[in-house]
């Protein structure tokens, strides 16, 4: 990697903006493995790389490593190829809100990692696949979930659209694919809350346990790419356990490692479930984000009116 630049984005949310951001990714985009497609779907997910010019080095989309490798050096190989020539900037610069004030990352707030992978099954079986997702918090919603005068040993359910928030948008089954998120009937049981267990000067040492249990009926989607009804029903039954460390002077978490371990079963178009239809056992892990620029990539479910789930 030494040689490119990563950058992370969603291509869905992306291909689709009116900006300097969504034009350039639909110039490199459309001179790549799916440019000018319409069908079976719009689609431009995949892996491309590119000049700071807007032109296409090679691009792929693929889950083989070995293809992605042969992907880049391909692109290394056109890149020394063009080293011998000027290569003109595009023009424009980039001092302008990327998602015309849609949303915001949360500055102020609070971001986690969200791992998803399947865990140990009673054959010995491991798979080792897994996937990654970001939790937002709004400033505001960091202040709602730590109650006044908190005591100690008492449940303190965190505010309700919080709550459903994470079992509807983040508690998914992403560890082969892509899911759609959980609709609001689906969500049968969802109860999060938070224990003081000490409070030392201005520091909350916090457990938070809770159960996420959700159901849905097959949506009978047709494939486009296979013309098959892959769609089961599925769902997915857990039990949320974690510590925390809650700032009160600084109004922020120092730490914050939590797990949702149980069931899934089913599966949906893109989630590569359709020959392990469950159940089978499932973990998820939060933790903190770091400050870098590629744990601020956004939640995968930005799209779905994210902070006005209710």
């Amino acid at each position: 990697m030494q040689n490119f630049v990563p950058v992370a984005d969603n291509c869905s949310y992306t291909q689709n903006l009116q900006n300097m951001e969504g034009e350039f990714f639909c110039l490199i985009a459309e001179q790549g493995h799916y440019g000018g497609r319409t069908k079976p779907t719009t689609t431009r997910q995949g892996l491309y790389t590119c000049t700071l010019a807007g032109e296409l080095l090679a691009s792929i989309n693929t889950r083989d490593g070995d293809e992605v490798a042969e992907m880049m050096r391909q692109a290394l190989e056109k890149w020394h190829q063009k080293r011998g020539r000027a290569v003109e900037v595009a023009p424009g610069g980039y001092d302008y809100d990327p998602h015309n004030g849609r949303w915001e990352y949360p500055e102020d707030g609070l971001v986690l990692n969200l791992y998803a992978r399947d865990l140990h099954r009673e054959s010995g079986e491991v798979d080792s696949r897994w996937n990654l997702d970001r939790v937002w918090f709004t400033r505001d919603e960091v202040n709602s979930l730590i109650p006044e005068n908190m005591v100690i040993g008492k449940n303190y359910p965190i505010p309700r659209h919080l709550a459903r928030r994470i079992a509807k948008l983040h508690l998914v089954d992403i560890v082969r694919g892509e899911s759609p998120r959980w609709k609001n009937e689906d969500l049968k049981q969802v109860e999060i809350a938070l224990i003081a267990e000490e409070i030392i000067d201005d520091r909350m040492v916090l457990r938070l346990e809770g159960i996420v249990r959700n159901e849905a009926p097959p949506i009978l989607y047709v494939n486009p790419f296979s013309n098959q009804k892959v769609d089961m029903p599925r769902g997915i039954e857990l039990q949320l356990l974690g510590d925390l460390t809650y700032n009160q002077t600084a109004g922020t978490f120092e730490n914050f490692d939590a797990i949702a371990v149980g069931s899934r079963w089913g599966a949906t178009a893109f989630n590569a479930r359709f020959d392990d239809l469950g159940p089978a056992p499932i973990g998820f892990a939060f933790e903190l984000a770091s400050d870098s620029m590629i744990d601020r990539t956004p939640p995968q479910a930005i799209l779905s009116s994210y902070f006005e789930v209710v």
